[in-house]
């Protein structure tokens, strides 16, 4: 969510018109994250309080996968889930053109992202991420997992010259281990997932989810795929270790909603493991590779630790 695409007053007041949200108000950069160009954007109707939307603009997306993303987001709303699914426009599509790119704008979801979860954020996060994938089980969009062991291996062949001896033997024998895994992983359910929960991503207020936003990982996988991308950041401590307590009240919410499989349970050290794997490949990709998100920055910190995923990865690793 840095700023890699500049956007004017006019082209905000542009764009607006053909949407039927109210008159241009006010624009903000949002300089935090890594994926896209997001802006707050403000409008009024007449005599009414000002609105405030999310002006996305997608940077390294697909333009092929936008309307999966738009159609996951507005099933999940219309069961409920506080999620930002794109507002259409008066013509009806939900994306819009901006030169040469495609962005949308969606709703601004209220409540603030913890920065050091509780126990019991940890459980709601939980029983919310079990009740989404049940929704999504009546969602028949589809997107292949991005982060297969084909895209690992390419990434490892490009990242080879950058890594020093002893990191790129650990970084393949650690994908050695996830083609050795993928059997179990496989007879696991599957289906629509988020793919990038972090604590960043998910929104409180009073104790309650009021909002999980930035969807642009999901994917079909394995649905504790999700639940491990959680727990490897929700569930980490100061100094590297983990907090038991709030696995278990992670875990325990969310098979409360939806219980385990047999190979699921057997699996979950797997998912732990395997999660913090894919994202320090992509965190590698993104520190050494050349890439938008090193090039072209108007404002953002855009470039995340992969010596992090890669402590956790250890950390997770099954026997």
């Amino acid at each position: 969510m840095a700023v890699f695409t500049e956007i004017t007053v006019c082209d905000a007041e542009s764009l607006l018109n053909d949407y039927d949200i109210g008159r241009f108000s006010a624009l903000t950069p949002i300089s935090a994250g890594i994926e896209n160009t997001n802006y707050f954007i403000e409008t009024q109707h007449d005599g009414a309080e000002i609105t405030r939307w999310v002006l996305t603009i997608f940077e390294n997306l697909a333009e092929q996968d936008l309307p999966y993303f738009c159609d996951l987001t507005s099933h999940l709303a219309g069961d409920g889930f506080p999620v930002p699914a794109p507002v259409l426009m008066r013509s009806g599509a939900p994306i819009f053109s901006f030169g040469e790119k495609k962005g949308v704008i969606v709703p601004c979801l209220s409540g603030e992202a913890r920065r050091f979860p509780a126990i019991d954020d940890c459980a709601a996060l939980g029983g919310w991420v079990a009740r989404m994938h049940l929704s999504l089980s009546e969602f028949h969009g589809h997107r292949p997992y991005s982060r297969s062991v084909a895209w690992m291996n390419e990434q490892a062949d490009r990242l080879e010259a950058s890594l020093d001896a002893t990191e790129y033997a650990e970084l393949v024998e650690s994908i050695k281990r996830f083609e050795r895994a993928e059997p179990l992983l496989e007879k696991c359910p599957k289906g629509a997932v988020h793919g990038d929960l972090f604590h960043d991503n998910v929104l409180f207020c009073q104790g309650e989810i009021t909002g999980v936003i930035d969807f642009y990982n999901a994917s079909e996988a394995p649905l504790l795929y999700d639940l491990a991308v959680a727990a490897n950041d929700w569930t980490m401590v100061k100094g590297g270790s983990r907090d038991q307590t709030k696995l278990d009240a992670l875990v325990s919410a969310y098979r409360q909603q939806r219980p385990w499989t047999l190979e699921e349970q057997q699996a979950w050290p797997y998912f732990l493991e395997l999660a913090a794997l894919s994202f320090w490949v992509s965190r590698l990709s993104s520190f050494h590779l050349q890439s938008y998100q090193k090039t072209g920055v108007v404002s953002g910190d855009v470039i995340k630790d992969p010596a992090e995923m890669r402590a956790i990865m250890r950390l997770s690793r099954a026997s």
